[in-house]
């Protein structure tokens, strides 16, 4: 039961493994999208109420002072007071402006705390505008927030789980003001892929080629250009959705992605490992405090000094592993399943491995 764990982890690459032998296509809308249609950031700043306690504390003056000044523009408080709730918080509202949408639908937003509120559970966000790059509003965000997480304290104890200091508001924007998409080049419709790859742009231009769009060429690793006189003019936005919904296959990922602080190790389907011998062990050392055997006396004392330290070092008995996978991820993932390592010591194998040439991937730490 020991390294259940990782063979877990490894068992999932090898499923991903079965999945991609199988070919299985994509839509060319699953892995890019039209150049110009573009999403847009926006950021506000405002006010989290209705916390139970769990607010920032007068320490963070800025709350104190957005307070006091919502409140004066409601006739409710002159600038001469000051307020020391923690029912508020000051938070940052992000959210992303999808490309054709229009004034009046709702889109999502974040909400993160900024000062040392300690939980927005419970809390409504009042009203907030959102400002894009150019710094106008877009959108204006209001509405519940919702929180993931726990952060409740007794005079006792204290639990806490996930997240508790930011949240989302679903549909909590509506928005204000449209960006229009605009094509900047009246002669193509330009397509860029997610992730960059000249294996996938070449299959991509094949696909689009065999479906009738002769005139499909592809500028770099990531941008792919379709001639407007390939599409029937009469009807676009029929012509753009043929073009998403071509399907090929794109290229499989040669990556490692290790996520260190859960042990989480995920390979894709074109790593592979060169024949190779290794071992792995871990060396602990023990220091315990001697209470029997014979005292010693210093010199001139008349007390006993305790006994010396027994200091014990352990070195697990552990022989070279030869592994000699073949060209399949299923093979590497059945040579490091004989390693039998926890998910920790796996993420030190595999950055030796890396190390020593062995390995052939990119290993990206996260």
């Amino acid at each position: 039961m020991k390294y259940n764990s990782i063979n877990v982890i490894l068992g999932l690459a090898l499923i991903t493994s079965s999945v991609f032998a199988d070919a299985l296509p994509v839509r060319m809308k699953d892995v890019g999208k039209m150049f110009e249609a573009r999403e847009n950031q926006l950021v506000g700043y405002g006010l989290v109420v209705g916390l139970r306690g769990t607010g920032d504390s007068r320490q963070t003056s800025f709350t104190e002072s957005s307070l006091t000044n919502v409140l004066r523009k409601m006739g409710v408080a002159s600038s001469s007071q000051s307020y020391g709730s923690r029912n508020v918080a000051s938070v940052m509202v992000t959210a992303s402006l999808p490309p054709f949408v229009r004034k009046g639908q709702r889109i999502p937003v974040t909400v993160s705390s900024l000062g040392d509120a300690t939980s927005l559970s419970g809390g409504t966000l009042v009203i907030t505008p959102l400002l894009g790059p150019d710094m106008n509003v877009y959108a204006v965000a209001q509405g519940n927030v919702l929180v993931g997480g726990l952060n409740e304290t007794s005079a006792q104890s204290r639990y806490a789980r996930n997240q508790s200091n930011s949240g989302t508001v679903p549909g909590g924007a509506i928005v204000e003001d449209e960006v229009p998409v605009t094509m900047s080049d009246l002669h193509h419709i330009t397509f860029v892929l997610d992730s960059p790859n000249f294996v996938t742009a070449a299959r991509a231009i094949q696909a689009l080629q065999g479906a009738g769009f002769k005139g499909a060429k592809a500028i770099d690793a990531a941008m792919i250009k379709i001639p407007l006189s390939d599409l029937d003019s009469t009807d676009l936005v029929s012509a753009i959705a043929q073009i998403e919904n071509i399907s090929f296959t794109p290229d499989s990922s040669g990556k490692v992605v290790i996520d260190s602080r859960s042990g989480t190790i995920v390979i894709g389907e074109m790593v592979r490992l060169a024949p190779v011998a290794l071992t792995y062990g871990n060396i602990s050392v023990r220091v315990t405090e001697s209470t029997g055997g014979a005292a010693v006396a210093p010199a001139g004392a008349g007390q006993q000094a305790a006994a010396p330290d027994a200091i014990r070092v352990e070195e697990p008995d552990n022989k070279f592993i030869y592994l000699n996978p073949s060209s399949t991820l299923s093979s590497l993932v059945n040579s490091l399943n004989e390693i039998g390592a926890s998910p920790r010591d796996m993420i030190s194998i595999i950055q030796a491995l890396k190390e020593s040439g062995s390995l052939v991937a990119d290993v990206e730490v996260i």
